[in-house]
């Protein structure tokens, strides 16, 4: 069995399937699941594009952040996490903490993956998607791979391939 002393973060690229594989994973695994873009809606009422108009991305991360901290704490935890909470500093010492994949996505297959892109405030209404993600990879990837103990490369594979590498990876990790 595996031991869900640890919490596990999902992070990576929008569109990289973390959601998707979370709240399978977290069935799978008998563990809480969040999809913290998901929660901060539902507290806050309003879409994530619309917490970036109004308020701008510097407030969105700071409730990120702040949800992100307290949330943690506790264990037996799944989070899919929003794509930048890797820009936080803390944040990355918390992913550190845990057992964190990152689902390397490359931009050519996020900008297939996505099709709305007006629910994603860093690339609505981007005339070149593949260009933009591409810039969003190239400003996070040092980030991302800093903060992860586990690479999946998903461009090739299935969601359910992804879940059968995570659960594969946690069994050698509890051996």
């Amino acid at each position: 069995m595996i031991n869900n002393n640890k919490n596990i973060y999902l992070i990576g690229m929008m569109g990289s399937w973390k959601s998707t594989i979370g709240s399978n994973l977290a069935k799978i695994l008998d563990m809480n699941f969040f999809d913290i873009d998901d929660v901060i809606e539902e507290l806050t009422e309003m879409k994530i594009t619309d917490i970036f108009k109004q308020f701008g991305e510097a407030k969105f991360r700071e409730m990120e952040k702040a949800f992100f901290l307290e949330k943690s704490k506790e264990s037996n935890q799944l989070f899919s996490t929003g794509g930048g909470i890797i820009l936080d500093n803390e944040n990355r010492k918390i992913l550190k903490k845990g057992t964190t994949f990152l689902l390397e996505t490359s931009p050519s297959i996020i900008a297939k993956r996505i099709h709305n892109t007006n629910k994603r405030p860093l690339i609505k209404g981007s005339d070149n998607l593949e260009k933009q993600l591409s810039d969003i990879w190239l400003e996070r990837q040092k980030y991302y791979y800093e903060s992860s103990q586990h690479i999946i490369k998903t461009d090739n594979l299935k969601p359910s391939d992804v879940i059968d590498e995570i659960l594969k990876l946690l069994k050698n990790i509890d051996e």
